[in-house]
């Protein structure tokens, strides 16, 4: 019986055998030659991980973003009211369950961090048997700084070259006069008068604030929501403005609230005297609600503190605006000053600001401060504010210009 044989043959089994040997060494080779490309180095040290590149992506993007907005205000504008005010909204509605800073806490974890991961980096580039093992230790730091960068391009950046805020509240900014000062200092009084009769004073001629830090953030998130609910360019939310636990210590730096876009919280030294805080509160919520000029930040912060009904909080927004204005009329006319401090200042306030003098001497001459000072006054001349710190300080222009439309 005759029938088909389906085995291979010796022959045929040979060549399949050395078809098979070859494939592996031109597969071993494609791998070996992949190696000293200059993708297959990347690779191999796993910079075609998955959130590596999701990072680099999400920074790309960011950095876009940011380019776009200090180019174009009307661009900037619309990026801080809608898709970074919801951002920032997001940021800090998460942190607002933690009754602490969280960006004090992750300030002092920083030392703690580092030497753990200089221990770790240490050991496991001695343990390294391959590119990858170190770079494993290097790529979660690169994207941890791509993302703190991305966060920055997105949800506050922007809000240095939005609209000036003289167009939001169809203001029209001239070059203020010494009269002028004098004029705004006497208007800013005469409406003190009505609440300052309510305010009680120490002994030592320092105000008293009536509420609890919680009563009060609850107070200042009341005034902020009246605020914007008259007005289009800004937007509110409530959040807890949180207390830095080492005030004392941060009143060093002569400063006496940060806003955290990491974190999206407001930070107050609770250090300072009580009529600074309420203006203090408005000041960084103010940041958090996308108002990133300083000069800005001041003004919708007593523009915030009038809208409350709370006569703590408006005394607060006026005497820290009078010490703004008082100031600069003391460097454009003395004569003017000496007339406005014999005849129109408030001896309350007098023994207000002479006790908070008092009060700052301790901290006056730090070493910190100039250190603060000069890394504060290069950021903001690297986002568009020429003036640095002083910028603080030119409040009183918009001052000048909202009471003269009044």
């Amino acid at each position: 019986m005759s029938g088909e044989n389906n085995a291979p043959s010796e022959e045929l089994t040979h060549d399949i055998n050395i078809f098979e040997h070859n494939t592996k060494i031109d597969e071993t080779d494609e791998k070996t030659i992949d190696r000293f490309t200059f993708i297959g180095k990347l690779r191999v040290r796993g910079f075609f991980s998955l959130y590596f590149v999701i990072s680099v992506m999400v920074f790309l993007f960011s950095a876009i973003v940011y380019i776009i907005s200090r180019i174009s205000p009307t661009f900037a504008e619309f990026w801080t009211r809608y898709p970074a005010y919801w951002l920032k909204m997001l940021l800090a509605k998460t942190t607002t369950f933690f009754s602490f800073s969280f960006a004090e806490f992750l300030f002092f974890s920083l030392p703690v961090l580092i030497i753990f991961y200089l221990i770790y980096s240490w050991k496991t580039i001695n343990k390294a048997t391959k590119p990858y093992d170190f770079y494993r230790c290097l790529l979660p730091l690169v994207c941890v700084a791509l993302i703190i960068l991305s966060l920055f391009f997105t949800s506050f950046g922007p809000a240095y070259f939005r609209y000036p805020l003289e167009k939001n509240l169809s203001l029209v900014k001239k070059d203020v006069s010494a009269k002028e000062l004098y004029d705004t200092a006497v208007k800013l009084t005469q409406e003190m008068e009505e609440v300052i009769d309510h305010i009680e004073f120490r002994y030592n001629g320092e105000s008293i604030c009536p509420h609890s830090y919680k009563e009060l953030s609850a107070k200042t998130n009341e005034a902020f929501k009246a605020y914007t609910n008259k007005n289009d360019y800004i937007s509110s939310f409530y959040s807890y403005p949180k207390p830095i636990v080492f005030s004392e210590l941060f009143t060093y730096t002569h400063v006496s609230g940060v806003y955290t876009f990491i974190t999206g919280e407001a930070n107050i030294n609770v250090n300072y005297p009580d009529f600074i805080l309420p203006y203090t509160m408005a000041h960084e919520m103010s940041h958090q609600r996308g108002i990133a000029r300083e000069d800005e930040a001041n003004f919708v912060a007593f523009l915030v503190c009038m809208e409350s009904n709370d006569h703590y909080i408006r005394y607060s927004g006026y005497s820290n605006m009078l010490r703004y204005v008082l100031q600069s009329l003391s460097s454009a006319d003395k004569a003017l000053y000496i007339e406005y401090y014999e005849n129109n200042y408030p001896i309350k306030l007098q023994n207000e600001f002479n006790q908070f003098s008092v009060f700052f001497e301790k901290y006056r001459n730090s070493t910190v401060s100039s250190v603060t000072g000069k890394i504060n006054d290069t950021f903001l001349n690297s986002q568009g504010q020429k003036e640095g710190i002083k910028s603080y300080g030119l409040v009183v222009d918009l001052l000048v210009t909202y009471y003269k439309k009044r």
